[in-house]
């Protein structure tokens, strides 16, 4: 596996808006496949993107949408 795909998994597993939007995009290629339309995929992947830079936005600004703290207490 080169460096990006590795990068890019890592970021897919530790963050949790990162990982919503992958599956988003998943299911916009499903639909594309189904209704065999490449506009379908285009404008969906697109439209996910720039929800999830919108988000990203609101995260960094507002501290919306964070990932939970880690528990490590035990007892």
């Amino acid at each position: 596996m080169n460096v990006a795909a590795r990068n890019l998994w890592q970021l897919v597993q530790r963050d949790r808006l990162v990982r919503w939007a992958a599956y988003a995009c998943v299911v916009v290629l499903w639909f594309a496949i189904a209704w065999a339309d490449v506009r379908v995929l285009v404008f969906g992947v697109a439209l996910v993107g720039v929800c999830l830079w919108c988000l990203l936005r609101q995260r960094e600004k507002r501290g919306w949408l964070e990932e939970p703290a880690e528990d490590i207490d035990l007892l």
